[in-house]
């Protein structure tokens, strides 16, 4: 490294270092302790205020809001329509299974807007705010644009999937998305494909990939209760899981579609799918078709507190994610990067940015999407091989403990902050 390259590295450390004002904009944030729907956001903004970054969120009202300890993270909740119970934006209420927007929110979206409006307006001002963090282009990249427009104050956002298939789908979002791009001063993907759409509709052609992390504190094989398969197949289960809700572009039918084929060589597997959705029926029918109903458990929603220990418990992790019909497709499911963490050796399908994280062979298997007969070849060659098992584990751990952080993605995001602040 020359002395050029070494001043610019300090430099930008000492810019990730300076401490900010900052709001935080979004419409899912943990709603109760355990709450499972966009726990990332919350890591995020948790992560920046242990920087010294003096932290506000604010996020719509929900229903199933319970009271709990935020920590130095102080969260601003706004309601937008009466009664209570016809609060249905964000925390996965306003789609139908992650695809279309349901009707009911096309009618709620003005209402949404100018609540989240007046209420970031109010914050920003209250908080003597330097910089506006926007979770999705839409529709909290547009509260973020309008605010900024009126007080000045720079914005930048992270995307993170669902927000530009929206936007890719619909016209009037689209130039909407490029209006709110316009006056960014950053933005951030974490996909290659992410950010690609995201060029096309309008966001600056420096728009950083940005892979997100997991907690190797939380996320770690220490909390392990069975016994790690290292004999035979047939000396004890193994638990082979996945995790996600039941939508159709998680890609849980391939993943039934291959277990057959597993049960007729290693009839001690059992697979276990976490999570509720839509398609919970379906996939039961599914099973019950495959005659496999009794390999398969859904134990429901796993509360997030104990997602850690149910991720440590699994000899092989899955995530068979596929673009939906609609085209609509993941961005990086955090819940890959929390399995790595617990070293649980792990096969996914490349899909969004599952290749910034996995490199095939190494720290995990990469597989075409909804391709059945991978999933199955790809479980098979690790039942049979131990060592690749207990390699690939060691080496996904070893990925988040230098990499895949929350602390080393906040690294990136805090530079992106001040910077935008500075630049004001």
């Amino acid at each position: 490294m020359n002395l050029s390259d070494k001043t610019g590295l300090i430099l930008r450390q000492k810019i990730s270092m300076i401490r900010k004002n900052i709001v935080a904009v979004t419409s899912s944030y943990t709603r109760y302790p355990g709450d499972a729907t966009a726990p990332f956001v919350k890591s995020i903004c948790d992560q920046l205020a242990e920087y010294g970054h003096k932290i506000e969120v604010i996020a719509p009202y929900d229903p199933d809001i319970k009271p709990m300890d935020y920590g130095i993270v102080h969260v601003n909740r706004y309601k937008y329509i009466w009664p209570d119970r016809l609060h249905r934006m964000g925390h996965s209420r306003s789609m139908d299974s992650d695809s279309r927007i349901r009707l009911l929110s096309y009618f709620l979206l003005p209402f949404f807007l100018l609540s989240g409006i007046l209420t970031l307006w109010r914050i920003t001002s209250r908080h003597k705010a330097e910089v506006i963090y926007a979770h999705w282009v839409v529709p909290n990249g547009l509260i973020a644009a309008v605010v900024s427009r009126i007080t000045g104050i720079p914005y930048i956002i992270s995307l993170h999937g669902s927000d530009i298939f929206v936007a890719k789908k619909n016209r009037l979002i689209a130039k909407c998305a490029r209006w709110i791009f316009s006056g960014s001063s950053a933005v951030t993907a974490c996909s290659r494909d992410l950010r690609d759409a995201a060029v096309e509709l309008g966001a600056p052609e420096n728009t950083q990939l940005v892979a997100w992390g997991a907690d190797p504190a939380r996320f770690s094989p220490n909390l392990r209760a069975r016994a790690p398969i290292e004999k035979n197949i047939t000396d004890q289960p193994l638990r082979i899981t996945s995790l996600g809700r039941l939508v159709e572009k998680k890609g849980f039918t391939f993943l039934i579609s291959a277990l057959p084929s597993v049960i007729k060589e290693f009839p001690n597997v059992q697979l276990v799918i976490g999570g509720n959705g839509p398609l919970l029926n379906r996939l039961k029918h599914q099973a019950d078709e495959m005659k496999v109903t009794n390999y398969i458990q859904f134990p429901g929603e796993i509360n997030w507190e104990k997602v850690p220990e149910f991720l440590a418990n699994s000899d092989i992790f899955v995530l068979p994610s596929i673009p939906d019909r609609h085209g609509n497709v993941d961005g990086l499911p955090t819940v890959l990067l929390e399995a790595m963490g617990s070293a649980v050796p792990v096969i996914a399908s490349d899909i969004g940015g599952v290749n910034l994280v996995l490199n095939n062979g190494i720290n995990g298997m990469i597989i075409p999407p909804g391709d059945s007969g991978a999933i199955e070849n790809s479980i098979i060659r690790l039942i049979r091989d131990k060592e690749m098992r207990r390699n690939l584990g060691k080496a996904a751990r070893d990925s988040v403990l230098n990499e895949y952080n929350w602390r080393s993605v906040c690294q990136q995001i805090s530079k992106l902050l001040n910077e935008a602040a500075l630049a004001n």
